[in-house]
């Protein structure tokens, strides 16, 4: 993929509210979350021969992350990022794909720690 040709399809600042963490004061007790997802496709390719039936379509992170909201707890945000590359790239024309997710309260009112991913399809599917 050439950095300078690509296409970039986003979501920014998704909050949903998670049981997520590893620590006592976090079991059972939801916490805010931001999630942001930035897909990478080539963009001639992509920009040339996009139609309604073939893009990448954002929203279908953005419910499969607002779903995340329903489940019981999850021990780490490494778990959803593995979900969410996995989702990325059940997409054939995603060439990259940059993951992260922030718990906003962790240290106080917002003030957040998290994690986020950037990878490759090449380096995702030699895992």
């Amino acid at each position: 993929m050439k950095k300078d040709s690509r296409v970039k399809i986003f979501l920014d600042s998704v909050e949903v509210p998670l049981k997520l963490g590893i620590y006592e004061h976090e079991q059972g007790v939801s916490q805010r979350v931001i999630v942001d997802v930035a897909v990478f496709a080539d963009a001639k390719g992509y920009l040339s021969s996009v139609h309604a039936g073939n893009i990448i379509d954002y929203d279908t992170y953005y419910h499969e992350i607002r779903s995340w909201a329903k489940r019981p707890q999850v021990q780490l945000i490494e778990d959803y990022l593995k979900e969410l590359m996995a989702l990325c790239f059940g997409h054939e024309l995603v060439q990259a794909c940059r993951v992260s997710i922030r718990k906003l309260d962790i240290y106080g009112p917002d003030q957040g720690a998290g994690v986020e991913v950037f990878i490759t399809r090449a380096e995702y599917e030699s895992k």
